[in-house]
């Protein structure tokens, strides 16, 4: 059997029996005392995704039932089982799949319950990690009328501040908790582990890429309309602030006060999904939901709006939208923290909760996000084969691959980039941080 059909057995045969046996999962309708769930039937199938995805999504539909005394109750539950790939031990450590399951059962299991807004998220119920093989159980959402964007990178407007203002929401339910239930958020915080940048980078062709990455984003600026907007002497700091990529994207995740706060981690349009209640106008997303929290991080919040920015938005937007944006992530966050801790005017917040303070941070950080998107992005724009068994491309190929993957389109998208953020470390007299 090949890798899929192995773990759609295990799903199948092992995994949701003895989820069943155990009550983990059961009727939505609580049963007569005594009695239990029964399973009917299992069916697995893989996840078509037009999105990157590190593990095996399997999509499974659930039928239970109950034998009554005059009747046979059932229920049909549908899920999605994460999965992690075949790999070796060195492989599994190495994409550190026991600390991103571990983060985000902590998520589940004790951030969400904790801002008290379980119906905001899917529904966890299960998870296990083995010596080379981890596995998470949530409810499959698109049957709550949930769907991801149907664009995979430059979100549409609309979209983007559906997306910002509800990261402003969770950021501001998660500074809430920290202002006003210090001692939780302390308890829940000291239990993440960095699930990325905890070890060096391994994977000598990966690091290649992202050496390459930032070299092709200024090269393609040279090459722009914005040549002649940036200073050489900027895009030299630059040059120099990305020859270790990895230990510039380390230093970025460290915590900092006083804004650290609770990050999602990989905060995209992957990540998040969309519900379309509009009877006007079907296409128009009213509202979103984020999940997928293995990167969770407490670092300072532009991680996740940076990350979001430079890969889930493009520039054609951007240019006319960029403080429209960050000002309604802004004004979520502020207006959910002032409710939470009891003042009627965001004004009356320390003043590190200010417009300023967080644009500020936001020119500090832009960095990271362009720091993901620059590797990232290309497989975004066009996709590759991704393997955890052996390299599909060798040191050199990859090179010359990172210097060409996603064309045009993504050289104009990085060069862009670059203009912004010297705008923003121009703006405040920063050179590239």
């Amino acid at each position: 059997m090949n890798d899929t059909s192995q773990k759609e057995a295990y799903v199948r045969d092992v995994l949701i029996p003895g989820m069943v046996e155990r009550g983990e999962l059961s009727f939505t309708e609580h049963l007569p005392e005594g009695a239990k769930a029964l399973l009917r039937s299992v069916e697995v199938k893989p996840l078509v995704t037009n999105g990157f995805m590190l593990t095996i999504p399997l999509v499974v539909t659930v039928v239970l039932e109950q034998k009554l005394a005059t009747d046979t109750m059932t229920e049909t539950v549908h899920l999605i089982v994460k999965i992690t790939p075949d790999c070796n031990k060195e492989m599994y450590e190495s994409c550190q799949f026991e600390t991103l399951f571990e983060n985000e059962m902590i998520a589940y299991t004790e951030i969400i319950p904790a801002l008290g807004k379980t119906e905001l998220y899917p529904r966890y119920y299960h998870c296990e990690r083995k010596p080379t093989e981890a596995v998470m159980v949530m409810s499959d959402f698109s049957f709550s009328g949930w769907k991801m964007a149907p664009m995979v990178v430059n979100l549409p407007l609309d979209y983007i501040l559906l997306a910002v203002k509800e990261l402003g929401r969770f950021h501001g339910e998660c500074y809430g908790m920290k202002e006003a239930r210090r001692s939780q958020f302390d308890s829940i915080i000291a239990k993440f582990k960095e699930s990325r940048y905890a070890a060096e980078i391994t994977d000598v062709t990966w690091k290649a890429v992202m050496t390459v990455a930032p070299k092709r984003a200024i090269k393609s600026l040279l090459e722009s309309r914005f040549k002649e907007l940036v200073p050489a002497s900027y895009l030299e700091k630059l040059a120099h602030l990305f020859v270790e990529p990895w230990e510039h994207a380390k230093r970025k995740v460290q915590p900092r006060e006083p804004l650290a706060v609770i990050c999602h981690g990989d905060y995209l349009r992957n990540n998040m999904a969309f519900r379309y209640e509009d009877a006007k106008d079907p296409e128009r997303p009213t509202q979103v939901m984020m999940f997928d929290f293995q990167t969770l991080r407490y670092a300072s919040p532009m991680i996740d709006y940076a990350v979001f920015l430079a890969n889930s938005t493009g520039y054609g937007v951007r240019e006319h939208h960029f403080e429209t944006i960050f000002r309604t992530y802004h004004r979520e966050l502020v207006g959910t923290v002032a409710r939470i801790v009891g003042v009627s005017d965001p004004s009356e917040l320390p003043a590190y909760f200010s417009y300023e303070s967080f644009h500020r941070e936001l020119a500090e950080y832009y960095t990271y996000g362009f720091n993901i998107a620059s590797s990232f992005l290309m497989i975004l724009h066009e996709p590759m084969e991704i393997s955890f068994t052996e390299n599909i491309l060798t040191e050199e190929e990859s090179v010359a691959d990172a210097w060409t993957r996603g064309g045009e389109p993504l050289n104009r998208e990085l060069a862009a980039m670059v203009y912004e953020m010297y705008q923003l470390h121009h703006k405040y007299g920063l050179d590239p941080v």
